[in-house]
């Protein structure tokens, strides 16, 4: 029966295990043939997680010896594989490996080319040292570990050594009768006989890298090897004291017997490779195990539809999973009276039931064992209710009245519960019991979850979906009543509202129409216009509004605006314009504004003076009987006169009177100034008309003489009239 308290025994300890610089557990060599004298080596070698010894090494070295000589024909430089960890198992589906035990292994492959030859060849491979708290063998970490294996005499048939099917387990329980498979496959088909054989030394502890005695002699020492000697009363074919003692069944590799101590214990496993009468070859497994006392901790456990309710009514065919603790094998009996192929020694299986029903199902792990147990869940075998529901009627908020029908498998004696919306004040009726609700109205638009709950037998389903209520489409704004000025610029918002996406074609009555929600028109002609409107949706609420908006929109005439300036261009010394409108409104409010401060109001025909020079802006502003204003403007220029005044001489003698010449212009667009010496040179220049003559040529060299200088001038006036003028004038110190 299933533990009672589904509580873990406690393993007891393992034997205490002092820390040393050693860390080997073991070994092993196997190679395939890969055709055309073409061998895949395989070395594995196992260590001890917990040694505080050297990690697996980065490579190994193996030797290729020939098999009747001893001599050496290869070396090889291996690199190492990943670092992985054996399984933590006894070899007892009953029984459990301490926490504190661990063991760890990495392959080392090669591919190596070796003719045929008639000695054959010999694989090895020589590690130091082994944990110092083995038993079965004296002074335990002086001792190496040599591994090997033979490719036989003339191969021309490719032999392929065995192949161990299994790793070894990492613990053997002290007092408990063993069954541990320690065998392999040999894909020739070769015949195989097993044997507990003796244990090899290789290697040692000197500090001469590569060296025999070395901890990894590279090469590899050559055949024959030292056998190391156990310690008595142990024998290489009874590696440790046991009642009945240990035994490896030559044909089937199985490993017997009740081992009577605790502690760590070397052996090695010797597999004979036999053809036709001929020994092929022998390989050997060296392996430290870990010998502890140890007590079965198993419960069988079947994961039931409480634990999982997805497993309930799910119909005929039902997938089984177990929980079971420190099961390894099942047989599982579905209680199907009806069947006679109900049962199953899959951990997991799936079956399909004849009938519904309830049935009880049995689970024993590890069957016909010392530490079977049993599990026994009653399973419910009915179809899945496949709960759903139909729903009519209008979707709009002013017709509503829903009328629910639930679909789905039940028996007659089923239990239906509805619920409508998440609060009670969502609809009319918030919770019903029965199969077919009263029509349903919700009380406003929005999502509301519709909630179908049934049972039927052991089975419970609940189907929740969602009903969409919407509103009707409405049109909230009246565009009737708007007044603008020509030309005139309207947004129109409709401001319409509903519980999905509107489509909308406006008509502005002038000609125009737009699909835009929100568009904005411009009305360039007065007078009155009419507004049409439709807009509808496509889904939900389905619905098409149409509004239509007679004289709407009022677009009144801005005033007349004509006027004239004559002339258009004075000049200073005549300022004066006519300005004169005509065809003026008798209604219309105006006025100018002259663009020098002066107004006119209301009047028609005027005439004005400007009092400075420049450009100006005369602007007629007018506000007609609509209330509708523009604006017009004219630009006029008045013009200074030319004019040139130049003094006759000066004196730059620095008594700051009279010290600089310019001439002084008015009236002019362009100027430029030379200033000669009675020989011709220019000694001033410059197109700057407020930059004066210091007296120094080009006002920054050398002082000029007292004498008497020509000046130049050329100048274009604002009628762009070329105007040469010149002189003289007298420097005078």
């Amino acid at each position: 029966m299933k533990a009672i308290q589904h509580i873990v025994l406690i393993i007891l300890c393992l034997v205490n295990i002092k820390a040393s610089g050693a860390h080997l557990v073991g070994g092993e060599i196997t190679y395939m043939c890969l055709g055309n004298n073409v061998y895949q080596i395989e070395l594995t070698v196992y260590r001890d997680c917990n040694s505080s010894g050297a990690q697996l090494d980065g490579n190994a070295s193996i030797g290729v010896f020939n098999g009747t000589s001893g001599a050496l024909i290869q070396n090889i430089q291996v690199n190492k594989g990943a670092t992985q960890s054996l399984p933590s198992n006894t070899g007892n589906p009953c029984l459990l490996a301490p926490p504190n035990v661990c063991t760890e292994y990495a392959k080392y492959i090669t591919i190596v080319t070796l003719p045929t030859s008639s000695q054959g060849y010999t694989i090895s491979y020589q590690r130091c040292c082994r944990n110092a708290t083995i038993s079965n063998i004296n002074n335990p970490d002086d001792w190496g570990m040599t591994i090997t294996a033979r490719i036989p005499p003339n191969d021309f048939s490719c032999n392929n050594s065995p192949q161990w099917n299994t790793k070894p387990p990492i613990v053997i329980c002290s007092q408990e009768d063993l069954n541990v498979p320690v065998n392999c496959s040999d894909p020739d088909g070769d015949s195989l006989f097993y044997f507990l054989c003796n244990v090899f030394h290789g290697g040692g502890k000197s500090n001469q890298q590569g060296s025999l005695n070395s901890p990894q002699p590279s090469p590899p020492g050559s055949p024959p090897y030292v056998i190391i000697p156990y310690s008595a009363p142990n024998t290489s074919s009874n590696p440790i004291p046991g009642n009945p003692p240990l035994s490896l069944n030559g044909q089937t590799g199985v490993l017997s017997g009740k081992v009577s101590v605790t502690g760590q214990y070397v052996m090695v496993f010797c597999v004979e490779e036999w053809r036709n009468g001929i020994l092929l070859n022998t390989i050997r497994r060296d392996y430290q195990f870990n010998v502890t006392s140890c007590q079965a901790s198993i419960w069988a456990d079947i994961i039931s539809e409480v634990d999982d309710p997805t497993q309930l009514c799910i119909g005929a065919t039902v997938p089984f999973s177990e929980n079971s603790f420190n099961a390894t094998f099942f047989h599982w009996d579905f209680g199907d009276p009806n069947s006679t192929s109900d049962t199953s020694n899959l951990s997991n299986p799936t079956y399909t039931f004849t009938d519904t029903g309830v049935y009880t199902v049995t689970l024993i792990a590890n069957p016909g064992w010392p530490c079977a147990d049993t599990d026994q869940v009653d399973f419910h075998i009915y179809p899945p209710i496949n709960a759903n529901f139909q729903v009519s009627g209008g979707v709009c908020t002013d017709e509503q009245a829903f009328i629910f029908n639930p679909i789905g498998n039940w028996y007659p004696d089923k239990t239906i519960k509805w619920k409508f919306g998440d609060f009670i004040s969502d609809a009319n009726v918030f919770q019903f019991n029965g199969e077919f609700p009263p029509p349903i109205t919700f009380a406003k638009a929005g999502k509301y979850p519709v909630t179908l709950y049934v049972k039927s037998k052991a089975c419970e389903e609940t189907y929740i979906d969602t009903v969409r209520v919407y509103d009707r489409p409405k049109i909230n704004n009246d565009f009737t009543g708007i007044v603008g000025c020509e030309p005139f610029t309207y947004e129109f918002d409709a401001n319409a509202t509903s519980s999905t996406s509107l489509s909308y074609i406006w008509d502005f009555g002038d000609g125009d129409t737009s699909h835009a929600r929100t568009p904005l028109h411009t009305y360039k002609s007065p007078g009155l216009y009419d507004i049409k409107l439709i807009i509808w949706t496509n889904d939900g609420c389905i619905d098409t509004l149409f509004g239509n908006y007679l004289d709407a929109i009022l677009v009144n005439p801005r005033p007349i605006l004509p006027f004239t300036v004559s002339p258009l261009k004075v000049n200073i010394y005549k300022p004066e314009l006519a300005v004169k409108s005509s065809g003026i409104d008798p209604d219309e409010i105006f006025y100018f504004d002259m663009g020098d401060s002066t107004i006119y109001n209301q009047q028609d025909f005027f005439l004005h003076k400007y009092r400075d020079t420049g450009n100006f802006i005369i602007n007629r502003i007018a506000v007609n009987q609509y209330g509708c204003w523009d604006t017009l403007g004219i630009m006029i220029r008045v013009d200074p006169v030319m004019n040139i005044w130049t003094p006759k001489a000066f004196t730059p003698d620095n008594d700051g009177k009279n010290e600089t010449f310019r001439p002084v212009v008015t009236g002019f667009l362009k100027y430029d100034l030379s200033i000669l010496d009675r020989w011709g040179n220019i000694v001033f220049k410059s197109i700057n008309p407020y930059e004066e003559w210091n007296g120094k040529i080009h006002n920054s060299g050398k002082k000029c003489p007292q004498d008497i200088y020509t000046w130049r001038l050329f100048v274009l006036d604002f009628a762009n009239s070329p105007i040469e003028k010149h002189g003289t004038l007298l420097l005078y110190r």
